[in-house]
C-alpha cells in the first residue's frame, strides 16, 4: 500500500484568530439528506435535499457563496435528487429517484420535467455532460441514458449489466467510464458498446461512487466500503492499483479533482482525504462533522463545498488547509522556527513558530530524500506565536525535515520519527 500522511491540528486557544480548513457554512431547516450539490463558480451553486413533510421546496440556490440559500420549487414531494449539472447559472439539470430528470432555464424560478423513465422504479444517480449538447446519466438496473440535444431527448444505451451504476466520467466524445456495484464500464465509441474493466479491487459488496480521469489513461475511483478505498489506473483501466485505504474514516462517497495532481474525496466519517501528488500520498482533513459527507465539489482551486447526511453545507476557501492554533498575538522581534518537541517522536509532535508581521506563511514537511510529504500551512497569518500538532501516522521511521518560509525568511530543522 502507498504511504499516506495523516495530520490534524489542535490547541486553538484564540478562536477569533484561528485558521480552519472546513467551516460549517449553512444548515438546512428542516434537516434533509443532501446527495446532489454543484457550483458554477465560487458564489453560485445548487443543492437538493429530500423532504418528507409534503413540501415541494427541496431545491436550494445560493449566489453569495453559501451565506444563504433560496428555496426553489421542484414540484415534487419526497423526491430524492441524486445529481445536478450546471450548464450555465440559469440552465441546470437534476436527476433522481423515480426515473426523473428536471431542468430549469431561468435560474430555478421554474423547474420542468424533461424525462420520465418508463420504469419509474429506476433511480438516476449521476450526470456527466461532455459539452452543452451531449450528456449521460447512469443509474440503477444498469441504466445509462444519453442525450445529444441538451436533454430534450434521451436514448437508453445497452450497458450489458443490470447492476447499480453511479460514478461517470468522459474524457472526450468517445471515451468514457461508468462505475458501479462490482463493475467499471468503459466505452471508446460514445456509448455504443461497453467493456467491463473491473480489475481486482472491487468486491461484490462495494460500489465505485466517484470517478475522475485526467486523460484517457489516467483515472481514479473511490468506493463505498468503510475504509475509503481509492484506486488508480494509468493504462485506461487495464490494470488498477490501490492508492489509499484506511479503516477509520468511513466510505468514500464522492470525488472532486481541481487538477491532474490535486483531488479530494469526502467520507462517511466526516473527513476529507486529499492528494496533491496524483495519488501517491493522501492526507486526512478534519471537518466539524462526523456524519456521512455525500457530495463534494471544488468550483476553483481553493474553494470547495461539501453536502452532508443531515443537510449541512461545509465550505473551504484555502483548499482545506490545516487547523492552526495561535498561542498568543505577542509581536515577535522576527520570524522564528522552534525545534519540534518531543523529538524523536511517535507518532505526534508539536511544531512552534513565530511571525513578526502579517505575512504569507508556508510550513512543509519533507522526507530524507527531499520529497514533500505534507503541507501544514499555506496562508496569510497575523503576527503572533503558533503551535501545530503534527501526526505522522502512516509514515515509516526515519529522518524528516520541516521548513518555515515567510517572505525572504526560510528556516529548516530536522526531526526523527522513531517507531
Amino acid at each position: 500500500m502507498k504511504k499516506f500522511v495523516l495530520f490534524f491540528i489542535i490547541g486553538i486557544l484564540i478562536p477569533d484568530i484561528s485558521y480552519s480548513q472546513w467551516i460549517l457554512q449553512y444548515t438546512s431547516n428542516p434537516s434533509q439528506t443532501v446527495m446532489a450539490l454543484k457550483f458554477h463558480d465560487d458564489n453560485t451553486g445548487y443543492y437538493a435535499g429530500v423532504l418528507y413533510n409534503s413540501s415541494t421546496f427541496n431545491i436550494h440556490k445560493t449566489t453569495n457563496g453559501g451565506v444563504n440559500f433560496i428555496d426553489q420549487n421542484s414540484n415534487y414531494t419526497a423526491q430524492r435528487f441524486m445529481s445536478v449539472w450546471i450548464m450555465h447559472p440559469d440552465t441546470v439539470l437534476m436527476c433522481g429517484n423515480y426515473g426523473k430528470i428536471i431542468k430549469t432555464v431561468n435560474g430555478g424560478n421554474n423547474w420542468n420535467l424533461i424525462y420520465l423513465h418508463p420504469d419509474t422504479t429506476r433511480q438516476l444517480w449521476c450526470f456527466f455532460f461532455i459539452n452543452s449538447n451531449t450528456g449521460y446519466v447512469s443509474g440503477s438496473h444498469g441504466t445509462i441514458l444519453k442525450t445529444s440535444n441538451q436533454g430534450i431527448n434521451w436514448t437508453a444505451l445497452n450497458s450489458t449489466t443490470q447492476t447499480t451504476l453511479d460514478g461517470t466520467w468522459f474524457v472526450n466524445e468517445n471515451t468514457g467510464y461508468v462505475g458501479g456495484a462490482n463493475i467499471i464500464l468503459k466505452t471508446t465509441d460514445a456509448g455504443q458498446t461497453w467493456v467491463n474493466k473491473i480489475g481486482n479491487f472491487i468486491s461484490p459488496f462495494e460500489t465505485a461512487e466517484g470517478l475522475y480521469f485526467s486523460d484517457a489513461n489516467t483515472g481514479y475511483y473511490c468506493t463505498n466500503t468503510t475504509n475509503c478505498r481509492i484506486v488508480k489506473t494509468t493504462d485506461g483501466g487495464d490494470t488498477w492499483n490501490l492508492v489509499h485505504s484506511q479503516n477509520d474514516i468511513g466510505a468514500g462517497w464522492a470525488m472532486s479533482f481541481v487538477s491532474s495532481n490535486t483531488g479530494y474525496v469526502c467520507t462517511g466519517a466526516g473527513k476529507v482525504v486529499k492528494t496533491t501528488d496524483a495519488g501517491v500520498t493522501w492526507g486526512i482533513q478534519n471537518t466539524p462533522l462526523t456524519e456521512n459527507l455525500y457530495e463534494i465539489h471544488f468550483p476553483s482551486v481553493n474553494t470547495g463545498y461539501i453536502a452532508s447526511w443531515s443537510g449541512k453545507i461545509l465550505k473551504t476557501t484555502n483548499g482545506g488547509l490545516t487547523y492552526i492554533g495561535q498561542v498568543n498575538n505577542e509581536i515577535s522581534s522576527g520570524f522564528k522556527l522552534e525545534q519540534n518537541y518531543p523529538n524523536p517522536f511517535n507518532p505526534s509532535t508539536t511544531i512552534s513558530f513565530s511571525v513578526s508581521s502579517k505575512e504569507f506563511v508556508t510550513l512543509r514537511i519533507y522526507d530524507n530524500s527531499g520529497k514533500l510529504v505534507s503541507e501544514l500551512v499555506k496562508d496569510i497569518l497575523d503576527a503572533g506565536n503558533y503551535n501545530i500538532t503534527y501526526n505522522a501516522s502512516g509514515l515509516s521511521s526515519g529522518v524528516y525535515y520541516f521548513n518555515l518560509t515567510v517572505g525572504n525568511f526560510s528556516e529548516t530543522k530536522k526531526m526523527i520519527l522513531l517507531r
